[in-house]
C-alpha cells in the first residue's frame, strides 16, 4: 500500500473506534466526605488512565468513566479509597491518615485543625485529665504539656498550683489568663475535672495575641462538655480512696532531744533546763509528726444528663468533692453544678454555659511550726483554759514553746467562696461563610474569710496563751462582665481557603470587700461580731475595665502554604496617662507542609511534615488597681501644738508614667508525622523577651512617704526547648491489645537582661524571723536564685579559726567564704512527662511518670530543725553534731546563742530539687457487652488507682516539689519554708453509664 491508501484507511476507521469508545464511557457523579465535612478539591482519577477531576467546595465530582472502571479519590491528610463505578451517586467515605493531626482545636473566638495550625497550640484531651484526682483542675496539667510546667506549692486540700507557660516574664503576677467556655475567668478551681471536654493552651504570641494585654503569660482555654444528638445519656462516677503522706521525718525522741537540748547548753555556757536534767520526765514522750499527720480520706461523686435532637442538644452535670487533709484540722470540699446548652432555628443558633459552685475550705495555719512543739511536752492539760498543755520556756531551756497542734485545733477557720460564671452565645449566619456572634458573660462571686480563735492558756511563752478571744470576718464580692461582638468570614475558593474575624468586647469589673475585726468575748460559742465589746470595721471598692478591638486573617493554599495575622489593640482604666492606655499587639505566623509538594516522595516513612514559624508581641496589665495614683489616708493624725490632731497624709507616692509590660516572642517548630500516624512529633523552639517590667526603685527616707517608686524598667528573657513525641501501636490478629505512649520535654532558660537604672537588685523569699532571705534578683541570672554564703567547711582547730580572722567563732562553727554568692536556681534545667497507656479486650491500664532535673530546693527549715534554732523539735541529724570526738561531719556544733552566726543565709540550706514520681497508676476493668445487657446499662467499668506511689529524690524534706508561697511570689520560689507534704492517694471507683 502506498502512503496515501494507508491514511485514508485511518480516516476512515479513527471515527468508528471514536464514537465506539464514546458509546462505552459514561457521566459518574459522587461526593466525598473527609472525615466529619465535605472533601473540597479531592482528585478522583480514572484508574489506568489520565482522566482526573476534582471535587468542588461541596465535595461533589462528575466524571467520565467507561462502565467497568475503578476510581481513586485522594485527598489531603487521608488514606486513598479505590470504588468501582455504578450507575447510582457515588458517598465515599476517607480515613484520617493520621487522626490527631486532623482533630479540630479550641483556638481564640473560633476553632481551626490541628494540621492548619501555624502557632504553638498544645491540646490536652479531658480522658487524659481524669487519671488523676485534683481539686483543682489546673494541678492535672503536670506534665501533660510540653512549655507547661505547673508548681505545686504543697499538698494542702484545695491547694491551687502556679501554672507557668514558658518561663516567668514578670516580676508580678506570671499566672496565665484563663478562658473558660468564651468566659474570662481567674482560675479552673471551680471546674469539676470530669466536666473538662478538652484543655488547649496557646503559648506563642501567634497563638494567644488575640487576646492582646492579658496574654503574655500564655493562655489556657478549657472547653466543657456538650450534649450530643440521641438518646439521653446518664453517667455515673464514684471514688473513694485513702490519702497518707509521701514522706515523714525522722524526729528525736524525749530522751534524745533532752541530750542534745543540754549540750547545747553546755557548749554556750548557759543553765540547762531542768526538764531535759534533773526533772526529766520518762513517761512523756510526744510524737508531734505522728499527731498532726497522717491518713486521711478522699472521696468525689459525679452524675451527668446529656442529649439532644435535630435543634438541640443539653448537658447537665452535679459533684460533690470531699478531702480531708493529712496534717491534722484541714479540709476542702466543693459542690458544683454545670448547665450547657445549644439551640438551633434556621441561621440562628443560641448557646449557653453556667457553672455554679461553693467551695469550703478549712486550712492547718499552723502546720510546719515545729518551733516549739518539744517532745518533752505533753499534749492535753485539763487544767488550762482550752484543754491543751504548755511548758514555760525556761523550764524547758528554750525561748519558746507552743503547743501549735492544740492552737490548731481550738481555732475555727473556714474560707468559703460562692462562684457563679457562665456566658450566653447567639450567632446568625449572615450571608453563606458570614457569621456574627454576641457573647454576654458573667462572673461572680462572694468569698466569706472566717478566723475565730479563742481565749487560750497554754503558758506566758510568746503565742502559747490568749486572753481576749478574737473573729476576724470579711466578705469580698466580685462581679466582672463581658460583652464581645464579632464578625466571622469563612470561604473557600477552589484550593484557597479564608477566614477573617473582626471583633469588640468590652470588659469591667469591681470587687467591693467589707470586714471587721472583733474581740472579748463573752463565751467561745457566741461566735459573731454583735457579740464581741470591741468591734472595728474596714472596708474598700476596687474597680477596673479594658475595652478591645480585635481581627485576624488566616490563610491556606491547599494546607499546604498557610498564614495568618493578628492584631489587637487594648485600653485599660489601670492606667492614667493617654498615651499609656492603649496598647497594640500585632502578631504573624507562616506554616509550609513539604509533603504535599510534588517533589516529595510517595509512600515515604514521613506521613505529614509541617514548619511553623511566628513572631508577635504580647502585653500584661497584671498589676495592681490605682498603683498610677497616689494614695492619702483621710484618718491620718500628726502632732501639732500640744497633741495628735486629725489631717490627710500621703502614705504611697505613685507613677502617672507607668504602662504595659509587653513581650516579644519567636517561635520555630515543626509537626512531624510518621509510619501513617502510628508516631507523632512536636518541636518548639522559642526566644521570649520581656521588656518594661515593673520594678521597684528605692526613694529617700526624707521623701515622706514609702520606701519606693514603681517605674517601667527591667528586662527579663526566656529560652527553651519544647518536645512532645507520641507512639500508638496495635498489635494482634483481632486488635486486642493496644498500647501507647507520650512523651514530652520542656527546657527552658530564665535570664534577667536588665532591672533599670536606679533598680537595686531584689532580694526575697525570707525563711526566718530574723529576716534572712534566700533568693537575690539581678542581671545575669534567672528571677529569684538563691543567694548567701558557701560554706567552705567547719572549723577543726582554734589556729583554723584565727588564720581566717574570725572573732565570733570557734572550733565546731562553719566556716564560710568571704562574699556572698550565687547558690543555684530554682528552676530546673528540664522537665518531662511519660505517659503510657495499655488496653487488652475488656482490661485498661494507665502510667504517668513525671519529673524535674536541675532545680535548686532552699531547705529553710534546716533553720529550725537543725541547731540553729531555741525551742525547736531536732531531727535524728543533729545527733552528728560536731564535738572534739565527733569532728568527721558536715553538722555544726550545738549551740542556742550560734554567736558565728551559723545560721546565716547560706549552701547549707540548698538541696538538689531534682525527682522523678510515678505521678498515676490505674487499672481498669469494663464489663462485657453480655453482661451490661443483663444489668440494662450501657457501660461499666471498675478500677483501682494510686496517685504519688513512687517519689526518687535526694531532697531531704517532706516533698521536693514546694513550689511558693502563693501564686505570685516569684522571689519565693522553691524556698521550703512549711510547705503542706503530698499526699499518696489509693483509691477505687466506678463509671456507670445508662
Amino acid at each position: 500500500m502506498n502512503r496515501r491508501f494507508r491514511l485514508q484507511m485511518l480516516l476512515l476507521i479513527f471515527p468508528f473506534f471514536f464514537f465506539s469508545s464514546l458509546r462505552a464511557q459514561q457521566s459518574v457523579t459522587g461526593k466525598v466526605i473527609a472525615g466529619d465535612r465535605a472533601a473540597m478539591g479531592a482528585t478522583i482519577l480514572v484508574k489506568g488512565s489520565l482522566i482526573t477531576t476534582q471535587t468542588d467546595d461541596n465535595g461533589v465530582f462528575t466524571i467520565s468513566a467507561p462502565a467497568n472502571a475503578t476510581l481513586v479519590v485522594t485527598f489531603v491528610g487521608f488514606g486513598s479509597e479505590e470504588v468501582k463505578v455504578t450507575k447510582a451517586p457515588l458517598n465515599i467515605e476517607l480515613q484520617a491518615l493520621n487522626q490527631q493531626m486532623n482533630e479540630v482545636v479550641v483556638i481564640g473566638y473560633g476553632s481551626a485543625k490541628k494540621r492548619d495550625l501555624t502557632g504553638a497550640v498544645a491540646s490536652i484531651k479531658g480522658d487524659d485529665l481524669r487519671t488523676g484526682t485534683a481539686a483543682d483542675a489546673s494541678g492535672l496539667l503536670q506534665g501533660k504539656a510540653a512549655g507547661v510546667v505547673v508548681q505545686n506549692s504543697g499538698g494542702a486540700p484545695g491547694q491551687a498550683p502556679a501554672i507557668v507557660i514558658r518561663g516567668s516574664g514578670t516580676f508580678g503576677n506570671d499566672q496565665p489568663l484563663y478562658i473558660i467556655d468564651g468566659m474570662i475567668a481567674s482560675s479552673m478551681s471551680f471546674i469539676n475535672p470530669n466536666d473538662i471536654a478538652s484543655i488547649e493552651v496557646l503559648k506563642d504570641a501567634s497563638a494567644a495575641a488575640i487576646y492582646g494585654s492579658r496574654a503574655a503569660n500564655g493562655v489556657v482555654l478549657v472547653t466543657t462538655k456538650s450534649g450530643t444528638t440521641g438518646e439521653i445519656k446518664i453517667n455515673f462516677s464514684a471514688k473513694y480512696g485513702s490519702q497518707s503522706p509521701t514522706n515523714k521525718l525522722n524526729f528525736l525522741n524525749a530522751r534524745q532531744y533532752a541530750d542534745w537540748n543540754n549540750q547545747a547548753h553546755d557548749n554556750d555556757g548557759t543553765p540547762r533546763g531542768p526538764l531535759n536534767d534533773n526533772l526529766f520526765n520518762p513517761k512523756i514522750n510526744t510524737d508531734w509528726q505522728s499527731l498532726s499527720l497522717g491518713k486521711a480520706p478522699l472521696s468525689d461523686y459525679n452524675l451527668s444528663v446529656s442529649g439532644g435532637g435535630q435543634f438541640s442538644r443539653f448537658f447537665l452535670s452535679g459533684e460533690y468533692f470531699d478531702q480531708k487533709g493529712i496534717v491534722v484540722d484541714s479540709r476542702f470540699k466543693r459542690y458544683a453544678v454545670r448547665a450547657n446548652s445549644s439551640f438551633t432555628k434556621g441561621k440562628l443558633k443560641l448557646t449557653e454555659a453556667l457553672s455554679i459552685s461553693r467551695s469550703v475550705n478549712n486550712p492547718n495555719t499552723y502546720f510546719g511550726r515545729e518551733r516549739g512543739e518539744l517532745p518533752i511536752m505533753p499534749v492535753y492539760d485539763s487544767t488550762k483554759l482550752g484543754g491543751f498543755a504548755g511548758l514555760e520556756p525556761a523550764a524547758a531551756g528554750v525561748n519558746r514553746i507552743i503547743n501549735w497542734y492544740g492552737r490548731a485545733l481550738l481555732d475555727n477557720n473556714l474560707y468559703t467562696t460562692d462562684q457563679a460564671l457562665g456566658n450566653v452565645g447567639l450567632e446568625y449566619e449572615i450571608i453563606k461563610g458570614l457569621k456574627y456572634k454576641m457573647n454576654l458573660g458573667i462572673d461572680y462571686s462572694m468569698y466569706h474569710a472566717f478566723d475565730y480563735s479563742p481565749a487560750f492558756f497554754m503558758s506566758t511563752s510568746q503565742e502559747a496563751s490568749q486572753d481576749q478571744s478574737t473573729l476576724n470576718e470579711g466578705f469580698t464580692r466580685s462581679l466582672t462582665t463581658l460583652v464581645e461582638h464579632t464578625l466571622n468570614y469563612s470561604n473557600s475558593f477552589g484550593y484557597h481557603h479564608l477566614e477573617l474575624l473582626a471583633g469588640y468586647t468590652s470588659q469591667t469589673g469591681n470587687a467591693r470587700t467589707v470586714g471587721a475585726n472583733a474581740d472579748t468575748y463573752p463565751s467561745n460559742l457566741l461566735q459573731v461580731v454583735d457579740a464581741a465589746s470591741n468591734r472595728l470595721a474596714n472596708g474598700n471598692l476596687q474597680e477596673a475595665g479594658l475595652q478591645s478591638i480585635l481581627g485576624r486573617f488566616t490563610y491556606n493554599y491547599k494546607s499546604k502554604y498557610l498564614l495568618t495575622a493578628t492584631l489587637r489593640r487594648d485600653g485599660s482604666s489601670k492606667f492614667r496617662y493617654p498615651a499609656n492606655t492603649y496598647g497594640n499587639y500585632p502578631s504573624f505566623s507562616v506554616g509550609w507542609r513539604p509533603t504535599e509538594e510534588k517533589f516529595f516522595p510517595e509512600n515515604s516513612i514521613i506521613s505529614d511534615l509541617k514548619f511553623r514559624g511566628s513572631y508577635g508581641t504580647l502585653g500584661s496589665q497584671n498589676i495592681d488597681n490605682y498603683i498610677t495614683s497616689s494614695t492619702l489616708n483621710i484618718n491620718s493624725g500628726y502632732y501639732f501644738a500640744g497633741g495628735v490632731q486629725n489631717g490627710v497624709g500621703l502614705t504611697n507616692f505613685s507613677n502617672p508614667d507607668i504602662k504595659w509590660e509587653s513581650s516579644r516572642t519567636t517561635d520555630f517548630g515543626t509537626d512531624i508525622s510518621l509510619l501513617k500516624g502510628k508516631i507523632l512529633i512536636t518541636a518548639d523552639y522559642f526566644n521570649r523577651r520581656s521588656y518594661d517590667i515593673l520594678a521597684s526603685i528605692p526613694i529617700p527616707i526624707y521623701g515622706g512617704a514609702g520606701s519606693s517608686l514603681t517605674k517601667n524598667a527591667a528586662s527579663v528573657s526566656n529560652k527553651g526547648f519544647e518536645l512532645s513525641a507520641t507512639y500508638n501501636h496495635q498489635n494482634g490478629s483481632k486488635g486486642d491489645f493496644k498500647y501507647s505512649i507520650t512523651g514530652i520535654f520542656t527546657a527552658i532558660k530564665n535570664n534577667v537582661i536588665a532591672l533599670g537604672d536606679g533598680v537595686s537588685p531584689i532580694t526575697g523569699g525570707g525563711f526566718t524571723q530574723e529576716s534572712l532571705t534566700a533568693t537575690r534578683t539581678d542581671v545575669g541570672h534567672p528571677i529569684g536564685s538563691f543567694w548567701g554564703y558557701q560554706v567552705l567547711g567547719i572549723y577543726q582547730t582554734a589556729d583554723e579559726v584565727a588564720k581566717d580572722g574570725r572573732t565570733d567563732a570557734r572550733p565546731g562553727d562553719f566556716r564560710f567564704s568571704k562574699d556572698q554568692t550565687w547558690l543555684g536556681s530554682p528552676f530546673p534545667k528540664f522537665d518531662y512527662g511519660i505517659t503510657f497507656n495499655a488496653s487488652y479486650k475488656n482490661f485498661d491500664m494507665n502510667m504517668f511518670w513525671q519529673g524535674v532535673q536541675g532545680n535548686k530546693v532552699w531547705n529553710a527549715k534546716r533553720a529550725w530543725q537543725y541547731t540553729f534554732d531555741y525551742g525547736s523539735g531536732k531531727l535524728t541529724d543533729v545527733m552528728s553534731a560536731w564535738t572534739p570526738q565527733n569532728t568527721n561531719t558536715n553538722m555544726p556544733r550545738a549551740s542556742f546563742i550560734d554567736p558565728a552566726n551559723n545560721k546565716r543565709s547560706s549552701s547549707f540550706y540548698v538541696e538538689d530539687g531534682s525527682y522523678l514520681r510515678l505521678k498515676t497508676f490505674s487499672i481498669g476493668y469494663n464489663l462485657s457487652a453480655t453482661a451490661v445487657n443483663k444489668l440494662k446499662i450501657t457501660s461499666a467499668r471498675f478500677y483501682i488507682s494510686a496517685q504519688n506511689l513512687i517519689t526518687l529524690t535526694k531532697y531531704r524534706g517532706y516533698d521536693p516539689e514546694v513550689g511558693r508561697s502563693d501564686l505570685t511570689g516569684l522571689f519565693s520560689v522553691g524556698v521550703d519554708v512549711s510547705a503542706y507534704p503530698q499526699a499518696k492517694l489509693i483509691s477505687a471507683g466506678i463509671d456507670l453509664s445508662f
